[in-house]
């Protein structure tokens, strides 16, 4: 396809926009009777009439709708791909709306939009957070971090790494209750658990486990929440134990603050996705993104990288 061919895709998309030759003729800043003669030049060039046109209507012939909606689809992808081509060497402006869970935004995905941002003084960001980090596009978000498979229909969907959820209670619940000796005897402890934040459905089947047998366990909780954070301070304070995403806890591991109970079993493996909206992962601030999160999650409690 020739640049004149481009050209006239384009054209003649305005022209249909625009809804009469003068209204066109103004958009384009030239006259109507230039309009005409390109709309003239491009039916010579096909052999074919697309716009059926008098002094009171205006509208396409079905030649005229086709050239038009695969015209639309034919631009969108040049204009794509371009998109994609310039975006490796332009550096990342604008704004960039990023959805996150709530404790996974706070604790790991704020911290790092902070570097991120010192990098990128061009870019404004946004961050929205959501008990189960579940949105729409409609947010008008660029990238959603999803912990667990999304499912939304159009979306670019990347693997970035996977944590796994882990047992654990503070120094001083241990002190006062002392250590399961096998995951049978959570029974007998105070247990936290989480609850879905719409349905209240209580999360208390937990598993743990190794590579040849896993256990599953069904507490009853003490205390539950539908937040994941209040769960988080529980443990922290003393309450009982948590079952935990590794990836919210891992600091307060390495600090002392909790303890990882069964450290030579795991939990439940739960990956992190981006979720990306159509073609947003051509941009340049989203690939920047995308791309800067994966080694930075490798050091906040995730096990490896997508």
């Amino acid at each position: 396809m020739s640049y004149d061919e481009i050209g006239d895709l384009r054209f003649f998309s305005a022209l249909v926009d625009a809804g009469s030759l003068t209204a066109a003729a103004r958009g384009l800043g030239t006259s109507p009777a230039a309009v005409s003669r390109r709309l003239a030049r491009i039916e010579a060039r096909l052999g074919s009439t697309l716009v059926i046109r008098n002094t009171r209507h205006f509208g396409l012939s079905e030649t005229g709708r086709l050239y038009y909606e695969r015209g639309l689809a034919i631009v969108a992808e040049i204009d794509y791909l371009e998109e994609e081509i310039s975006s490796s060497t332009r550096a990342p402006r604008g704004t960039l709306g990023i959805g996150a869970p709530v404790e996974l935004g706070r604790r790991q995905i704020a911290p790092f939009i902070e570097a991120f941002s010192a990098r990128h003084p061009k870019l404004n960001i946004n961050l929205a957070l959501a008990s189960e980090g579940v949105y729409d596009f409609s947010d008008s978000l660029d990238v959603v971090l999803r912990l667990g498979l999304p499912d939304t229909p159009g979306a670019v969907v990347t693997r970035l790494a996977s944590t796994m959820r882990v047992l654990c209670a503070s120094p001083d619940y241990i002190r006062r209750r002392s250590l399961p000796a096998h995951p049978r005897e959570l029974v007998r402890h105070d247990c936290l658990c989480l609850r879905r934040n719409k349905t209240m459905a209580l999360l208390n089947r937990w598993a743990i486990g190794n590579d040849t047998e896993t256990e599953v366990v069904t507490v009853e909780p003490r205390l539950s929440a539908t937040n994941a954070e209040i769960i988080h301070d529980w443990a922290l304070s003393g309450q009982g134990i948590a079952y935990k995403l590794l990836c919210d806890v891992y600091q307060d591991l390495e600090e002392g603050k909790l303890v990882r109970i069964f450290p030579d079993l795991q939990g439940e493996k739960i990956d992190l996705y981006a979720v990306l909206p159509g073609r947003q992962h051509t941009r340049a601030s989203v690939r920047a993104f995308v791309n800067e999160l994966r080694p930075y999650i490798r050091t906040a409690g995730f096990m490896d990288q997508g």
